[in-house]
């Protein structure tokens, strides 16, 4: 990514370098329309320009700065979890891999075991191998490496087989190679888990540093949320009419979104607030 500063306050200018470390700098407009014009840049941050200058948009610093605050720390692990299907957690995995700064490398572990494939392989359109079936095989950290799927610049998967039968014999200490060796070259984890709570996904969420759990604030949801042993943010989409009056006596961390595409910021915030 390559930014340009336009700007001839030195103050502002330390600010943004602080934000955007190999950013170019033109002190005047005219400077900048001449590096524009000889170099291509993703964006302008200034307090000269407004809106955009030579084709190129202009970001408010303030607004950047916003999303830099939420930015995870090296070495977190987050597990994402529900207390029934259908909520849309594949959904809100997708968006999170996709809405976490391009500089962060991220790692997505698909623990949703099924025949005829995961959600996630089909919501990113991944090939059928390699998988974690294939890893199973050696469980060698080279292997690790070797069975991830690249699905961009700073994302990779290491996705679930297309059979169930490929898996048999997953342990709990494989969930805890996985981290180990994930540690060494990602700065998060994301364990997309099913709505079961079995020896894989406890080892999952043992795990975890930050466990999100997804509902519709169904009472049977409740239920479930008031034995399980792990603390946990959530996120209620489009919740029952009833949710606050359980959320209160839980005494839930919670945001309410009508949409995860569309509100992911909320989530992010929920996620991320105290992290910086």
């Amino acid at each position: 990514m390559k930014v340009l500063i336009v700007s001839n306050d030195r103050e502002y200018i330390k600010k943004a370098k602080e934000i955007y470390e190999d950013a170019d700098v033109a002190l005047s407009i005219e400077s900048a329309e001449v590096m524009l014009s000889k170099k291509k840049h993703d964006f302008i941050v200034s307090d000269l320009v407004k809106d955009s200058l030579g084709g190129c948009a202009v970001k408010e610093l303030d607004e950047e700065k916003r999303k830099e605050k939420i930015q995870p720390l090296k070495q977190e692990i987050i597990a994402v979890y529900s207390f029934k299907g259908g909520v849309g957690k594949t959904t809100l995995v997708k968006t999170l891999l996709e809405s976490l700064d391009k500089n962060i490398k991220v790692l997505v572990v698909d623990l949703n075991f099924r025949d005829g494939g995961s959600d996630l392989s089909f919501m990113l359109d991944l090939p059928v191998l390699p998988h974690i079936g294939v890893w199973l095989k050696e469980r060698t950290k080279e292997s690790f490496f070797e069975n991830l799927i690249e699905y961009s610049s700073n994302v990779s998967v290491l996705q679930a087989p297309p059979k169930v039968s490929l898996v048999r014999d997953i342990k709990e200490n494989d969930v805890d190679a996985v981290v180990k060796f994930a540690r060494s070259k990602f700065d998060i984890i994301i364990f997309d888990l099913p709505d079961e709570f079995n020896e894989i996904v406890k080892s999952a969420l043992d795990n975890a540093t930050k466990i999100v759990v997804l509902s519709k604030g169904t009472e049977g949801e409740f239920a479930r949320m008031k034995e399980f042993p792990y603390e946990f943010l959530t996120v209620f989409v489009r919740p029952a009419r009833d949710f606050k009056k359980y959320a209160k006596e839980l005494n839930l961390q919670y945001k309410v979104v009508e949409s995860i595409n569309k509100e992911i910021d909320k989530i992010l915030e929920l996620c991320f607030f105290e992290w910086k």
